[in-house]
């Protein structure tokens, strides 16, 4: 399996803990050897892993917390760097999102998720075209 196609393995799986509710599969998702840092819609910057997992501990006990789904994912790969860039929908809305990845070992882990608003919308549901690594 190619880095490409193990980092939109790895975001699709933020998003299953993410849709799932499961704080467990989330908390999972977050490098453990890097600094991490999370941007929210509408949130202040949360900079380390204590003040970003508290955040999806709340979003993920709340029960008004919308659906989500991703969409349209583009991936990009560096040595142990990736990034990921897709279109979020909650609730028929939607966002737009970087998730950077770091490899841990053999696991690609988010260190970074910024999302915010767009008044776009994904070109199709079918992942984009693989692109070639960064150099």
């Amino acid at each position: 399996m190619s880095d490409i196609d193990t980092l939109l393995f790895a975001n699709e799986a933020f998003y299953r803990a993410f849709a799932d509710r499961d704080a467990d599969a989330m908390e999972a998702m977050w490098a453990e050897r890097e600094p991490i840092v999370c941007m929210h819609p509408g949130w202040d910057v949360l900079i380390g892993r204590e003040a970003v997992m508290r955040s999806w501990a709340a979003i993920i006990a709340n029960p008004n917390a919308p659906d989500i789904s991703c969409h349209a994912a583009i991936a990009y790969a560096n040595g142990d760097i990736g990034v990921v860039a897709c279109y979020e929908e909650l609730d028929g809305q939607f966002l737009l999102a970087t998730n950077l990845f770091v490899r841990e070992g053999s696991i690609w882990r988010i260190c970074h998720h910024h999302s915010g608003p767009t008044q776009g919308r994904p070109p199709s549901d079918e992942p984009r075209a693989e692109p070639e690594t960064l150099n």
